[in-house]
């Protein structure tokens, strides 16, 4: 007897394999992006397509498969990188307006650097940021806000503060510094004075 096997099948092929941010793992993965397609198959064998379904990211540990859109978020490398970038670049705002040559707030700078995630930082490496961090942060703030939760909003914000703080009272100038920057993290007016007066409060104690 003669039996005719005929169908349709969704195949894919890998565009391409990089490192995301999975959503079901919570951390870095592999992934590929892949594009299905539907084929008619005659005999088991894929004859051709018959249409484009669309591209998809697979996570390469879970297989959870994703819209293109998931690769709009920065992976937790890169987040920590925009965070190191961001404070170093605050800071070396605030230290423009006050006195770049401070000791205390130099040292103050170094210790708030460290502590966002870059231990090497040293004086050495400050000085060559006072010359090199552009006047406009706006791209880089841009690039983090959407992806920091308001702890770590408080966190950058409230290190610069303290870096403004290390050689007396904020000028208005170093406040108007952070006020802005708190502005262009995405914080409210009411949120970012809290900040600021919690490390006026910490200054004075």
């Amino acid at each position: 007897m003669f039996f005719l096997i005929w169908g349709f099948k969704v195949r894919f092929k890998v565009l391409d394999q990089g490192t995301f941010f999975c959503p079901r793992c919570g951390g870095d993965r592999p992934y590929e992006r892949r594009q299905a397609k539907r084929w008619f198959h005659m005999y088991y064998i894929p004859i051709f397509p018959t249409a484009t379904l669309g591209d998809q990211v697979r996570c390469g540990v879970c297989q959870t498969s994703f819209t293109e859109s998931v690769l709009s978020r920065p992976t937790s490398s890169q987040l920590s990188a925009l965070l190191i970038d961001a404070a170093r670049g605050t800071i070396v705002h605030v230290l423009r307006t006050g006195s770049t040559e401070s000791p205390a707030a130099r040292a103050a700078a170094v210790t708030e650097v460290g502590r966002a995630g870059l231990p090497s930082y040293t004086d050495e490496s400050l000085t060559a940021d006072l010359d090199v961090v552009p006047g406009d942060l706006s791209q880089l703030y841009a690039s983090l806000s959407p992806q920091l939760a308001d702890t770590g909003k408080e966190s950058l914000l409230g290190a610069a503060a303290r870096v403004a703080l290390a050689d007396g009272p904020l000028t208005d100038l170093e406040r108007q510094v952070l006020v802005s920057t708190g502005a262009a993290l995405s914080m409210t007016a009411t949120h970012t004075a809290g900040v600021i007066a919690l490390a006026e409060q910490a200054a004075r104690a």
